[in-house]
């Protein structure tokens, strides 16, 4: 078994220093600066912001008539008129969606752009809730080492007791030992804790996109407020707020438009144009060199029936795929809402267990057995078990609460909202 090396001892020293010095600063708002910063410089959330904004840009430009055309033309050999040759020619093009074909344009646009939206806000959520569940890991696991630190301190107090009796001549050379095996397995359970310490910030440093993270933050306790959890109430609110099914209630309002739009490729897109030809002199006309100027009228014919009808199908086809989508993102999230309260209301339950009944009992347990085991009534194993029974309930509390807190994490995904404070 090995001990703890001079690294552990130091990062322990730290460690505790780090404990006290922040002991009375609000834990919360530690939670909060670093929800901000990991969607400050979160690459993924930038990604989706300018997607967003890009999309956003796009709607001016898809209500937009399109670019008009001018062209000019050179008469190779000049046409003769009445007033004279025509000799070069300047002509204007514009183009004239059938009416409301732009405006829905402009629609499609719009939802493409509110579903980015809704996927950013999304991953803004899900970010927290996976800074929050780290942060929350790390938080107990300050409590397992705590645990295993106070475990260790009793463990040599009574090894002191034992010495002790040994001196006394009192038979208590394999209640020694067992003392001492019970300290080495503590020390090597304590070095795997610390280097889990270090795996745990490196995760919390990628996820914050911060390299110069020496340290977590955490509280010496983290504050357990009942709450009722109402399945039909947040059922309710989820099917309005929830991020995800939000997203595919646009990109279905999106497809359906998209189909609207294709049945409008059955009328003719109108062109108006005017045409400018420039006419040379004629000696003897009364109108020599007059430039005539032509108005013109055209329409793109839609006659290429095949061709339009297959494009209405499969806006069809991609309207009913993505009705279905959101039916199924809708029953999955009743089902995920279901089963979220019902970790709540397990976990809420076990977290009153442990506070208000087992860690009370295991405490009184482990007193008891003390007393006895110094007035030579209990063996050193009977003290051990009362010891390590009343580490195991408060580990169970602090595992509990960490994980009730979690699932109240979830929930507010679930529920569309950002809430930075448990």
């Amino acid at each position: 078994m090995k001990t703890l090396n001079k690294k552990h001892q130091i990062t322990l020293l730290i460690w505790f220093l780090c404990g006290i010095l922040f002991a009375q600063v609000e834990d919360q708002s530690g939670l909060k600066n670093y929800i901000h910063l990991a969607q400050m410089n979160n690459p993924e959330i930038q990604t989706l912001f300018y997607q967003w904004k890009a999309a956003e840009d796009k709607i001016t430009v898809a209500k937009s008539l399109p670019n008009p055309a001018i062209s000019y033309g050179y008469f190779i050999e000049n046409v003769e008129t009445a007033v004279g040759p025509q000799e070069h020619k300047i002509a204007f093009t514009q183009s004239i969606p059938w009416f409301n074909k732009r405006n829905t344009q402009g629609k499609i646009q719009f939802e493409r752009s509110q579903v980015l939206f809704k996927k950013l806000q999304s991953k803004r959520l899900d970010l927290t809730y996976r800074v929050k569940c780290l942060w929350y890991d790390y938080y107990y696991l300050t409590q397992e080492i705590s645990n295993i630190m106070q475990n260790y301190g009793l463990i040599s107090s009574w090894e002191t007791v034992i010495q002790q009796k040994y001196i006394s001549a009192i038979n208590s050379q394999p209640d020694l030992i067992k003392t001492q095996i019970e300290r080495i397995q503590l020390e090597d359970e304590l070095n795997s804790l610390i280097e889990k310490k270090y795996v745990l910030l490196e995760q919390f440093r990628s996820l914050l996109n911060v390299d110069e993270l020496d340290e977590i933050i955490a509280p010496d306790s983290l504050m357990f407020t009942q709450e009722e959890f109402d399945i039909e109430q947040f059922t309710d609110l989820a099917v309005s707020e929830n991020l995800d099914l939000q997203v595919a209630g646009h990109e279905r309002d999106m497809r359906n438009l998209q189909l609207k739009r294709q049945s409008q490729n059955w009328y003719p897109d109108f062109k108006l144009g005017l045409e400018y030809i420039m006419t040379g002199d004629k000696p003897g006309s009364a109108q020599s060199g007059k430039d005539p100027l032509v108005f013109k009228f055209g329409l793109d014919l839609p006659i290429w029936f095949n061709k339009t009808r297959k494009s209405v199908q499969s806006a069809k086809s991609n309207c009913n795929a993505s009705s279905y989508k959101y039916q199924t993102v809708r029953n999955q999230l009743a089902v995920d809402i279901k089963s979220t309260v019902y970790e709540l209301n397990n976990t809420k339950r076990r977290v009153k267990l442990y506070k208000e009944q087992l860690i009370p009992k295991s405490v009184e347990s482990l007193q008891v057995t003390e007393k006895a085991y110094i007035a030579d009534q209990k063996d050193l194993l009977s003290l051990i078990d009362a010891q390590r029974r009343h580490l195991l309930f408060t580990l169970k509390y602090e595992k509990a609460l960490v994980e009730y807190l979690k699932s109240k994490s979830k929930l507010d995904t679930y529920l569309g909202q950002l809430r930075y404070e448990d």
